[in-house]
Formats: structure tokens, sequence, C-alpha cells
């Protein structure tokens, strides 16, 4: 940058601006740019961008949109006058609807944030459909090939064979494999969508049996035991073994570690740790009325509330909630209570030491009380010390013309030539950051 372009002092320019389903407001400078962009259709409606310490977030119509009087209006508002564009608000929000930047660089590249964990066992995961079909973020997709069992059974003269076969469905998670293996004789009936509370993706498993040889590969192949197959006659036969091959694919960038897929997952294959840990409490149960408002169930992102059909009227699967806060807040009669106990933080190698004050704002996150002093506490000690008696010789007397006052005016005329002709060492200057500039100084002076 050239040295006219640099404005010494000047007030940095705030703007809002609405495009493409986001909001960005910027923070710019001759020197420096910052954004934040909330992009609306991520956002829930939840609590954990609310403790912002600059109250420059609130909340905007969540039971209005949970109730579906209004669609794509924005869940929380920001206020460009008080917002600091500090990234906290992206490093708490699992949903990633914010994003903060500084200088076209993500913030929370460099900073710690709440998220949980998500890994895969590619040594037990077979892979199968199931998890893929229950996530309710669209956040894994999986690569399957299954040998197909016409391939696998040869026989040595006319195909023919007798037997009895039965599925347990009560068993059966529907893991696919069974159909993609023999589509013949096993159909599936698939769902839309998996809903609580057992979140199975089907609502049926049919055997043809005209088209069934009862060769066993499908008992083989089912995970949860859901399969018995009997084959009391038939004509010689060589049978094969079944190969599965594929991958699972996760998507870490929408994926909010509900822990669903870990808990359907007849492999035993997924581990996911949640960003964090809490409870859900039912208050002022007689006021709930699950047959005439689904605000709840409507903005759960990962459908873990649900009518029960019973005189307890709703109920929370802990197995998969992680505590967002959305519930609570689309809630028109207070009968939701959401607390946060505690969080899980993805520490990043660039996070500075000043990321205390990052963890003070989690910890806000999850209910604790901030510091008496404020999020940005500092331990100052003040000592009481004599007064010296500073003895100026008068040869080196401040207004001597040849004393400290000519030395310190050429100093300060260097030092100001050195910023002058070095925009960055200016910007350091204006931040705090003495040491380097003396630094340079001290350098230039040599």
């Amino acid at each position: 940058m050239e040295r006219q372009d640099v404005t010494s002092g000047e007030r940095p320019v705030v703007s809002m601006d609405l495009m493409d389903g986001k909001i960005r407001l910027e923070w710019k400078t001759s020197l420096l740019k910052r954004a934040l962009d909330y992009e609306i259709e991520k956002c829930v409606g939840c609590s954990l961008c609310l403790p912002c310490p600059w109250e420059a977030i609130t909340l905007g119509p969540v039971a209005e949109a949970a109730a579906g009087r209004i669609e794509g209006a924005p869940l929380v508002n920001v206020d460009p006058e008080l917002c600091t564009f500090c990234g906290l608000c992206d490093s708490a929000c699992v949903f990633r609807a914010f994003d903060a930047s500084y200088e076209g660089e993500d913030a929370v590249n460099e900073f710690n944030r709440i998220d949980g964990t998500h890994r895969i066992d590619d040594e037990k995961c077979a892979p199968c459909l199931l998890c893929a079909k229950v996530c309710p973020t669209e956040s894994l997709n999986v690569d399957i090939n299954v040998s197909k069992k016409k391939e696998l059974v040869k026989y040595e003269g006319e195909e023919s064979a007798e037997g009895k076969i039965r599925v347990d469905e009560d068993k059966c998670s529907y893991c696919g494999l069974c159909e993609l293996l023999c589509p013949e004789a096993i159909t599936i009936y698939w769902s839309e969508t998996a809903e609580p509370p057992d979140f199975r993706p089907a609502v049926a498993i049919r055997i043809n049996e005209d088209e069934c040889d009862y060769c066993g590969l499908c008992e083989k192949i089912c995970p949860d035991e859901a399969i018995e197959v009997e084959c009391t006659k038939s004509t010689p036969r060589q049978i094969g073994e079944i190969e599965i091959t594929g991958k699972l694919h996760h998507n870490n960038e929408t994926c909010v570690k509900c822990s669903l897929c870990a808990v359907v997952c007849p492999f035993e294959a997924l581990e996911v740790t949640k960003p964090f840990s809490g409870e859900v409490i039912v208050k002022n149960l007689e006021k709930c009325d699950p047959t005439g408002c689904n605000n709840c169930f409507n903005i759960c992102p990962v459908k873990a509330i649900y009518p029960t059909g019973t005189v307890e009227k709703i109920a929370i699967n802990d197995d998969n909630c992680f505590y967002c806060g959305a519930c609570e807040h689309s809630c028109p009669y207070d009968v939701l209570e959401v607390r946060r106990e505690g969080y899980n933080v993805e520490q990043l190698e660039l996070a500075r030491k000043w990321e205390k004050a990052r963890g003070l704002f989690f910890d806000a996150v999850v209910g604790k009380e901030p510091a008496p002093s404020g999020f940005y506490e500092r331990d100052i000690v003040v000592k009481i010390s004599e007064k010296r008696r500073v003895q100026i010789k008068e040869e080196h007397a401040w207004d001597s013309v040849d004393g400290m006052r000519a030395k310190a005016m050429k100093a300060a005329q260097r030092l100001k030539d050195l910023l002058n002709g070095d925009p960055r060492l200016q910007l350091q200057l204006e931040k705090g950051r003495v040491e380097k500039v003396v630094e340079r100084f001290n350098e230039a002076q040599e």
C-alpha cells in the first residue's frame, strides 16, 4: 500500500448488506477489513450466540418461524453499531451460520471453537446405508458395492430349492445390505425421513419367496441377526463369499455431531462426541399442547424432541440432543428449559495466549457466571513508591541548544520518518504492539 493511501486516525466505515441469503456486516479502514457473514438458512434460532459480550446479538421471531407464520426471516439480529467483529459468535455456532473473516481469511482458523468430534472406524464400517439414511443434516453419504446373490450361487443342474425364511422386523435396523445383495427377493420400503424415537429409515421389509432359493446369504450378511433361513431341499450348488466394498464419507462443515449415526450403527463403527452436555427440563406441562402446537418439533435440527401420545405429551431423546436451545426459544408457553453443563472445544494450533478471554465467553454459553471484572480481566498490581529526585546537569538541560531537547527532537523526527515510510509499522503502533516499533527503530539507528 502506498503512503498516500493511508489515512491516519480515520474512523472505520461500517456497513450491512443482504446478498444471496446472507447478511454481511463489514468494518473497513484503509489498512484493515473485517467481515461477518450471517447465513439465514443455517440458523435455527438457538441461543449459542446470545452471550455476546457487546450485546450486539438479539433473538428474532423464532416462535413465529417455528409455527410457519414467517418464512425466510433472520432468527437472530446483529446490530452493526455494537458488533466488534470479534468472531465469538462464529466460534460458538455449531451450525456454521456465522463466518467471521479478517482480510478475507477465516477468523476461526486462528481461534478455538466449540465443536464435537466425529470419527469413522473404516475397519468396522461395512459400509451400509443406515447412517446416511438417518442423518438429519445429510452430512453422511456412502459409496457401496455388494456382491450380487445371482453371481454368488451357482447350480450344477436345474435350479431348485425349498425351505423357509423369516425376518424379525423388531431386530432389523434397515441397514439395506440384504436388499443390495438380493434385490430380486428382498424389498425394503424406505421412508422419506427417519422419525424419533427409533429413527428407523424404513417402514417394512418383505420377502418374495417365489424368487428366494434359501441360499442363506442374506442371513450371513445381516448385522442384526434379524434373518433366519432354513433350506430343506436343493439341487447341487456352490455358494460363494460375499464381498462388500465402498467408503462412508463425512462432511464436517454441515455435521453438528448429534451422535445419532453412532447410536444406530449396527457395526459400532462410529464414535461421536457432542459439542455440549446438558439436559432439557420440561416445565409448565399443563400449558403444552402438542396436538395444536408443533413449534419445538418443527425447529429441532436433529429431531430430538417428539410427541409421545401419552400423559407426558412430549419427550426428549438424550441420545442425539446436544442442547442448542432452539426448542426453548420456539415454545410460546415457556414449557422447555435447556441447561447446558459443559462444552467440547476444538483446540487449534494457531490459538493465541489471550484465548482465555474466549474461554470465558464459552463458559457464558453454558451458563457459567462471568468474572466480576468482565470478560477481559487482567491482574493489575499497584505499588506505592517514593518520589525520586531527578537532578539534571546544566549542560544537558532540556532547554539547552545542544542538550536533551535537540536529541529528543531528532529521535522523534527519525521515528516519524520511519512510520511514514512503513504503513504496516504504523498499524503495529496503533494496535499497541510497541515492542515491534522499538525493534525496528533500533535497527534503523544502527
